[in-house]
């Protein structure tokens, strides 16, 4: 479920899986990359003074080997936000299975993107390449 979705049913202190993994342009950083992780919704108010969650009354931390928190926070809502409009959600899971399935569903869609865009890059190279070569033999 997304940050909508999940709002009305989120509890502070709740235990949660979320996971996040999109690129915008293959030629280009992810998005976002979480793998997925297990955290607890912590509200806001208990967020360091130099930190700000826009779009949402509550942000994750990640729950650690140890079962401590990790002083990291996990923003709901990507950075591709402005105005109204709050960005894409991270996905938030109630089990581990289901955030792993749908993390491996980002990941294949990803190496599908890049598939797709290396077959692009190499025809474009290729033809260039071709275009080149006929200049080379119009001239020799």
């Amino acid at each position: 479920m997304n940050h909508l979705e999940f709002r009305s049913k989120a509890k502070i202190g709740d235990v949660v899986w979320i996971c996040d993994y999109r690129y915008n342009d293959v030629d280009n950083k992810a998005i976002r990359h979480i793998p997925p992780k297990k955290v607890v919704v912590i509200s806001n108010e208990d967020l360091p003074k130099n930190k700000k969650v826009y779009y949402s009354d509550f942000h994750f931390r990640e729950v650690k080997g140890n079962e401590k928190l990790s002083s990291a926070v996990i923003a709901p809502y990507d950075n591709t936000g402005y105005r109204a409009y709050a960005g894409v959600s991270l996905s938030i899971f109630r089990t581990k299975e289901g955030c792993v399935n749908h993390y491996l569903k980002q990941c294949l869609d990803n190496l599908k993107q890049f598939e797709e865009a290396k077959v692009k890059k190499n025809t474009y190279y290729n033809t260039k390449i071709d275009e080149i070569n006929q200049e080379i033999t119009e001239l020799l």
